[in-house]
């Protein structure tokens, strides 16, 4: 069977549009590796850890929001006269390219406000806001509260 010319075109045409669609998704931020730890009863705080490759252009992480918690916020610790303080930040630059990661005793992102505590083995989304790539969801994996870092867990699997 042959193929008519205006079905070739038409295969032709949807070719470069999704050769488009990957050029633009592949130039904004990428989140990957998010996790929290688990917590306790009764707490309705916690932390989310994750890696992100800025896009082809600079951007900022301004923020998060997800239904597990009442609100998130950009915290980082700092060294204030030999002790470790967490601050919040308004903003987080991601350089074109540069991989930054959200870690524990670093830059991370509170969860404050948990209705229910994070239980180990569980998922949830999470919607980042970007101020140039806008909103961009990531799915989060709680790990054991003595989970230190992906570098440890990765260990034990």
């Amino acid at each position: 069977m042959r193929k008519s010319p205006g079905t070739a075109a038409l295969l032709a045409g949807l070719a470069s549009l999704l050769v488009t669609a990957t050029v633009l998704s592949a130039g904004e931020p990428a989140a990957s590796d998010a996790w929290a730890r688990a917590t306790p009863p009764g707490t309705t705080v916690g932390a989310v850890y994750m890696t992100i490759v800025g896009g082809a252009g600079d951007d900022r992480l301004l923020g998060a929001a997800t239904d597990r918690a009442g609100a998130v916020e950009l915290h980082t610790v700092v060294d204030e006269g030999g002790m470790a303080r967490m601050r919040p930040i308004e903003f987080l630059d991601l350089p074109a390219g540069k991989r930054t990661s959200l870690a524990p005793q670093g830059t991370h992102l509170m969860l404050m406000g948990l209705q229910r505590p994070l239980v180990a083995g569980e998922e949830f989304t999470l919607t980042l806001r970007f101020a140039t790539a806008g909103e961009r969801e990531v799915t989060v994996v709680v790990r054991p509260a003595t989970a230190a870092d992906e570098h440890e867990q990765h260990r034990h699997h």
